[in-house]
């Protein structure tokens, strides 16, 4: 059985979007699942959390006086709005360094009002807008705590790339050569494992214990702190990791990434969450999760109550009318 998500126009299915999604503990014991858990997926920007670890497990935070919002905006996904690109450009002053070194590409915003006002104002989009400018300045900053050369540093064979590598792979409880490997959308390694190793990465970021993750039980829940106490800076206003994270008060840790790839852990028992919308249509995301996160036990009713009325299931037209709806199904199956 794998999920689907129906956008239904009248009484009858648009678009149909089929879904892998699966539950693990710990101890990478699988509690839910649909579809093909174990498939490869492209991890794209869930592994963020992990990529900044290497830096924080050198004394970066400390090193360069960073808190909390900015640990958050290292592992973001940011949508372009003001306070982020200001997060992201005092990072780089602590660090001594110019946006001109960000290696990340010129984007626009995430956010699609800040990038269409933008261009109203006539105001070029830059480096800074793009969603990955706060991991490439922890990156740059890694660079520095290790004297690596700061040009070339998205590159696969930059040895700050090398340290990337064995942190996700220890994030996923893999051995580094068991990773595969692409070049992601700001140009550093993105990685290729099973579904299943996703969720439990986020297993144990969201209840850190020295056991798993030795020497690095400190950093790991830096980086939890950060993200569930400043959601804003993860994501953005609007954003359903942002919001769902906010609802929880903490409970929950959550990430996007490109592609349709969602992952989220709960922090009160250690379990880890993850999907793939098959054809990357990010707008299944909301609906789905929702739905899954109350099934299982994550979300109260109420407050999966309060995530649908932020994230309706219906089709509107442009006179504001319901003309559909969302409809989520193949999520029964539990193990």
């Amino acid at each position: 059985m794998v999920a689907v998500v129906e956008f239904c126009r009248g009484d009858f299915p648009e678009s149909v979007h089929q879904v892998d999604a699966v539950i693990v503990d710990r101890q990478a014991q699988v509690h839910w699942r649909t579809g093909a858990d174990e498939a490869p997926v492209y991890w794209r920007s869930g592994a963020k959390p992990f990529q900044l670890l290497p830096f924080l497990a050198a004394g970066g935070a400390d090193r360069f006086g960073l808190a909390g919002a900015e640990i958050a905006v290292m592992v973001s996904s940011h949508s372009g709005a003001k306070f982020h690109v200001e997060c992201v450009q005092g990072i780089l002053r602590k660090m001594q360094l110019s946006a001109e070194q960000l290696d990340c590409g010129v984007a626009r915003p995430l956010d699609e009002e800040i990038s269409r006002q933008m261009f109203r104002d006539g105001e070029p989009y830059a480096n800074l807008h793009n969603d990955c400018s706060g991991k490439h300045a922890g990156m740059l900053g890694l660079a520095l705590l290790r004297g690596y050369p700061l040009t070339g540093y998205k590159e696969a064979t930059h040895p700050l790339q090398a340290e990337m590598r064995c942190a996700v792979a220890r994030a996923a409880g893999l051995r580094p050569q068991e990773l595969g490997e692409g070049v992601d959308g700001c140009g550093v390694p993105t990685f290729y494992l099973p579904l299943r190793s996703l969720a439990l990465a986020y297993a144990n970021l969201a209840r850190p214990e020295p056991a798993y993750w030795g020497d690095w039980t400190e950093p790991t829940l830096a980086v939890l702190s950060a993200m569930t106490r400043h959601p804003e800076y993860v994501g953005g206003e609007g954003r359903y990791e942002t919001n769902l994270m906010r609802l929880t008060g903490g409970r929950l840790v959550a990430k996007l990434g490109a592609e349709a790839t969602f992952c989220i852990g709960r922090c009160d028992t250690g379990a880890g969450f993850a999907c793939k919308v098959r054809d990357g249509a990010l707008r299944v995301l909301p609906h789905l999760c929702t739905e899954v996160l109350v099934k299982n036990g994550w979300l109260s009713d109420a407050e999966a109550d309060q995530m649908r009325e932020w994230y309706p299931p219906l089709i509107r037209n442009d006179h504001g009318d319901a003309v559909g709806r969302i409809v989520v199904g193949g999520i029964e199956a539990t193990f």
